[in-house]
Parts: structure tokens; sequence; C-alpha cells
């Protein structure tokens, strides 16, 4: 029996986050799991998309299936992030080159 060792650490160091995102979501689409690596991207994206405001006052995202979780407890900020969520959907998708996200619901 042949153990391999890799040492993961060096592997790492000499990719930059570029090849690194490249590897992880061509391993997702290798394995039919692109739908989550998309997913999860889009909630990454949260904060730059709404902007630090409304990204701060956010305490809880998550994606399942193609939704956005998003719970803001502030009523004025849930009114405004609902009238405009369609845009944000919009920039979201754009921005993955993808129509990952299909709706957002708020709480």
């Amino acid at each position: 029996m042949t153990i391999f060792y890799v040492n993961l650490h060096s592997i790492i160091a000499t990719m930059n986050n570029q090849e690194i995102g490249s590897y992880i979501q061509h391993f997702f689409a290798k394995n039919g799991k692109i739908s989550l690596f998309l997913e999860q991207q889009a909630v990454a994206l949260w904060a730059q998309t709404v902007g630090e405001f409304i990204a701060k006052q956010t305490t809880k995202i998550t994606a399942k299936q193609g939704v956005l979780y998003v719970t803001i407890p502030n009523a004025a900020l849930r009114f405004e992030v609902l009238s405009s969520r369609s845009q944000i959907i919009t920039k979201i998708n754009q921005t993955l080159g993808s129509d990952v996200i299909k709706g957002i619901i708020i709480k």
C-alpha cells in the first residue's frame, strides 16, 4: 500500500485566490453541486449588493434552492429591501454570471 503525502499548505500558498476559486468551482461542477456553490457565492455578495448599512442590519442570510432567506429586524429596512428585491436579484445574478437566485424571502 502506497501512502501519498501532500503538503496542502504549500500547494495553496502557490495558488492565488482566483485559481483556488476556479478549482473549487470546477470541483463542485464535477460533483453536480455547482448550484450550491453559486448560492453560497450569492450569500457572500449580499453586503456588496445592498451596501454596508443594510448588510450590518442583516442578522442572518442563507440560500437554499435558489432563494435567499434574509433576516432584517428593522421594519423600515425590511420594506426598503422588499421594494428593491428584483433589482437585488438582478445585480447578484449578473455578478455571478448565472440566474442562480430566483427570489428573496425577508423575515
